[in-house]
């Protein structure tokens, strides 16, 4: 009974945090959080606490906050817009919460950033990271099964426990075929987030949408247009690639995920190409 109790929340916390995660713009309590769970709010908050290691307001916080300082790194938004987008009414409430959080006012923040952009990098860097010119692509939808993996990117251990899981759950409901692709998703900058905090979807396409079971969820990367970049070298440079993207795609950046493909993987990580899929306006 344990096991399938344990089994079950694993579940509900997958499904609360996708919620979580496109909904920032909204207004998000514990008491609306736990109704669309359909928990008590004292279950429901022990719950989260007891998988997260945070309470609920304070998760909600950070993400927004996290979630800010991706936008004032890759978007060109107006105050106010940006506190809309973090789900605060005015732009002095979402200041005062950003300065509570980080210390310095969002304005202050942006004035700190600073990238190699096309316009101080010189061109061959695109080259020496390890990137190639960008196919402009427009996918369909595509169903994926995932598992979530928190903790510092690439960590071995606990990412060879992930994968294994979901290959394994992949075989044994017989959704693997060699039509399978293989992607991952990571929602957080470990130069701004708490490396033992960063969330990774190790991620595998499948021919239909499926239910969630325990620890893999499902969730559908929508049709749209993407800037597919083809990066070679090994996993540990991406962070820098996608830095390099994100500063060169910024005019053109649309709110949906990016994610990576693992197309080749190889012992000598000079063989290894993934591609990096950034979403892009139509335009």
């Amino acid at each position: 009974m344990k096991e399938e109790t344990t089994y079950g929340h694993q579940e509900l916390i997958n499904q609360v945090i996708d919620y979580i995660h496109t909904h920032l713009h909204k207004a998000l309590t514990l008491e609306m959080l736990a109704a669309e769970m359909h928990m008590s709010v004292y279950h429901f908050h022990r719950l989260f606490k007891s998988h997260l290691q945070e309470t609920l307001s304070a998760y909600i916080t950070r993400q927004r906050m996290e979630r800010a300082v991706m936008y004032l790194q890759t978007r060109d938004l107006s105050l106010q817009e940006l506190s809309e987008k973090m789900g605060y009414d005015t732009a002095q409430s979402f200041s005062k919460a950003f300065k509570r959080y980080f210390g310095v006012s969002p304005v202050a923040f942006g004035n700190t950033l600073t990238f190699n952009t096309p316009e101080t990098t010189p061109i061959e860097d695109i080259a020496f990271i390890g990137l190639g010119e960008p196919e402009v692509l427009l996918i369909s939808p595509m169903y994926i099964a995932y598992i979530r993996i928190i903790g510092p990117y690439g960590e071995k251990e606990s990412y060879e426990l992930g994968w294994g899981k979901l290959c394994g759950f992949l075989k044994e409901n017989k959704l693997q075929s060699k039509a399978t692709r293989w992607f991952g998703i990571s929602f957080d900058n470990p130069t701004i987030t708490k490396k033992k905090q960063c969330r990774f979807y190790a991620c595998a396409s499948v021919a239909q949408r499926i239910k969630p079971s325990g620890a893999i969820g499902a969730l559908t990367i929508e049709s749209g247009k993407y800037a597919v970049y083809t990066y070679k070298g090994s996993y540990s440079g991406l962070l820098r690639a996608y830095t390099y993207i994100y500063s060169r795609e910024k005019g053109r950046l649309r709110n949906a995920l990016s994610f990576e493909e693992y197309v080749t993987w190889s012992d000598n990580p000079a063989k290894q190409i993934t591609k990096i899929y950034i979403p892009i306006q139509k335009k």
